[in-house]
């Protein structure tokens, strides 16, 4: 029985890196793009890149996210019918990534999301100052945060659906009962009981058939 879904953002309920996006507001997409293909490429590991894409967004705003996020979410297709399958089935939704939180909190007013995991910028006021190692301490962060969730919720992994589409997503597969990979990269498709392409929809059948609904 499916209790709660596990949700990637990018690449997954969207389609473009949002991290990418949003560091276009200064002019830093680029930037942002070759640190997160130096991860992929195992060039660069860890959290150090994470962090470094973060920092080029220091100076933005609150409200300049969410300006630049409402003229174009880029929902892949089928995030909005999952999302309101999952709520009116009392399926709980949490969207996890190591996007930051002021991103996903957007998409979760938009989406009606239950509950969001994700990095904490340093902020003053409401602009992005820079940001350290000391200020994300935890490794396997997302899993962690997952886990003391799922447990206040009463709720055992094993009643997990994760959904991903990336490397960065193992670990919460490893996690959840049952995983999905949308348009899988990096071979994350090994580490899955589903592969869809290009549209959430896919998994509301899925979900249907697990909870034999």
């Amino acid at each position: 029985m499916i209790k709660a879904v596990l949700i990637d953002l990018d690449g997954t309920l969207v389609t473009r890196d949002i991290l990418d996006v949003i560091c276009g507001i200064v002019g830093k997409e680029k930037d942002s793009e070759q640190i997160n293909q130096e991860y992929y490429a195992g060039i660069r590991t860890g959290i150090t890149p994470l962090i470094d894409r973060i920092n080029l967004l220091q100076g933005v705003t609150i409200s300049q996210i969410q300006h630049t996020l409402k003229g174009n979410s880029f929902l892949i297709s089928g995030a909005t019918e999952l999302l309101d399958y999952l709520n009116q089935t009392h399926i709980i939704s949490i969207l996890n990534s190591g996007n930051i939180l002021p991103v996903l909190e957007y998409y979760q007013n938009l989406l009606g999301i239950n509950y969001t995991i994700g990095t904490h910028p340093v902020l003053e006021g409401e602009v992005i100052k820079q940001m350290t190692p000391k200020d994300l301490p935890e490794r396997n962060y997302r899993v962690i945060r997952i886990k003391r969730l799922l447990d206040e919720l009463s709720i055992h992994p094993q009643e997990t659906l994760a959904i991903g589409d990336s490397p960065s997503d193992i670990k919460i597969f490893e996690l959840a009962g049952t995983s999905i990979a949308i348009n899988p990269k990096a071979g994350i498709e090994k580490f899955a009981d589903y592969v869809i392409d290009n549209n959430l929809f896919q998994a509301i059948s899925i979900i249907k058939k697990l909870n034999d609904f």
